[in-house]
């Protein structure tokens, strides 16, 4: 490595021409947490106030360096000493959501690219009948809206103000609506037929009100699909786990009926989904329904969940072995992802004399730096380096494969590539 120097800070390369140098990790010190970013909520499902702690990150960086914005929190996952049930708190606010994940870009996105098989779905249903009316929660781009029979009415909403601007301009027909906003107070004229949200419902704040003000415009003969990730099948090798930063409430099969329940939606249909951990249900509007007791089986599945979860963790340790790894050392992933890394595993701390570069495909990151370290274009620095005295570590899950492949048509040294997955379960 001739050309790149060691840095023990963030204050840039002394000659712009060169790709960044390697740094030390916790090299930029102007990160900081503010106090509006969390606020403290009671439980989402039965909206009792008494949360057992069960996993917790002090100091999670969110996305890039930033001296002006909190990028900062500390996240806390607990159990209802009540109903069981599964949530973060302190949760996020609405300033602090758009300030810790503004720049999540690419890697937070819809869930799995379904589109095609939630309409068929449907359709098997005989759920979309011509002249019907649609409603998308979550809608983002209007993906899901696209593969939808021209003759169904539609309306999406989505609090990303940018993603409606664009789903209106690719679809400008007066039947194809979107509106922007809080999914808790959004407003439109009549009822609608059928509802549908696919991997939203976790992430949100207060999803009960949600359910409620969804009731609100429902008919007699209204359906609701949603669709979440459940406890009973969240066992995966993912670093990242069941409980991931991005969800707000981490439902069981239980949890989720009973917050319907309690929001006078009766479950009509209920079922897992093939290959990933989707648990999809069908609801109809309902006088008083019985609420299900809580299941104390939901702790003994979070107990097992764990003991899965901290084995993939210790799988991940045993694979970054400081000694296995060179002296300089490229991740691919500007991710929370690599935040993980930082928080669970010896990769920064196992040899401190080792420097990092961080590349990264979205231009969101790019440029920036985390905890000190550089992000950059993969094609702008990779073919530049010396792979004898460096290592590539894939932080990431879905995508290891793809990025192994990229990193290798980039010149990197098959040898010289660290993946931390033997598998990758689809979830």
């Amino acid at each position: 490595m001739s050309d790149m120097a060691d840095h023990d800070n963030s204050g840039g390369n002394d000659d712009d021409a060169l790709p960044p140098a390697f740094h030390s990790i916790d090299s930029f010190t102007g990160n900081f947490q503010e106090e509006a970013a969390l606020a403290h909520r009671p439980c989402p499902v039965c909206r009792g106030d008494w949360g057992l702690a069960v996993t917790g990150f002090k100091d999670f960086q969110f996305f890039s360096d930033d001296a002006h914005a909190a990028k900062r929190a500390d996240i806390r996952t607990v159990r209802c000493a009540g109903c069981h049930a599964l949530y973060m708190n302190p949760c996020y606010t609405p300033h602090g959501f758009a300030t810790l994940f503004r720049e999540a870009g690419m890697s937070y996105g819809a869930s799995g690219m379904r589109y095609e098989e939630q309409t068929a779905w449907l359709q098997s249903r005989n759920l979309l009948r011509p002249g019907m009316r649609l409603m998308d929660i979550g809608c983002y781009e209007g993906a899901f809206i696209r593969t939808l029979p021209e003759e169904i009415a539609t309306i999406g909403v989505d609090i990303d103000a940018g993603a409606i601007d664009r789903a209106r301009e690719a679809f400008p027909q007066p039947d194809r609506q979107f509106v922007c906003g809080d999914f808790t107070d959004f407003t439109f004229e009549g009822t609608v037929d059928i509802m549908t949200m696919f991997h939203v419902l976790e992430h949100l704040p207060d999803p009960r009100r949600v359910l409620a003000r969804l009731r609100l415009h429902a008919n007699a003969d209204t359906r609701l699909v949603i669709e979440v990730p459940v406890l009973e099948h969240g066992i995966t090798n993912d670093i990242n786990g069941f409980f991931s930063v991005q969800h707000l409430t981490h439902f069981s099969k239980t949890s989720l009926a009973h917050m319907l329940a309690a929001e006078g939606w009766a479950i009509l249909e209920a079922g897992m989904q093939k290959g990933y951990n989707g648990y999809r249900v069908l609801a109809a509007p309902a006088g008083d329904i019985d609420i299900p007791a809580p299941d104390a089986g939901d702790i003994a599945r979070l107990q097992h969940y764990l003991s899965g979860w901290y084995g993939a963790v210790a799988d991940i340790c045993r694979r970054l072995d400081h000694s296995s790894i060179a002296r300089h050392c490229v991740i691919w992933g500007g991710g929370l992802h690599t935040e993980f890394l930082y928080q669970l595993t010896p990769l920064f701390f196992g040899n401190r004399a080792r420097r990092f570069l961080i590349v990264d495909s979205d231009p969101l990151k790019q440029g920036a730096s985390w905890r000190g370290i550089p992000i950059a274009a993969p094609a702008e620095i990779l073919p530049h380096l010396d792979w004898q005295e460096t290592s590539l570590i894939v932080s990431s899950y879905g995508n290891q494969q793809a990025i192994a492949d990229a990193a290798l048509e980039l010149g990197v040294c098959k040898e010289k590539i660290i993946l931390l997955y033997e598998h990758i379960d689809r979830y």
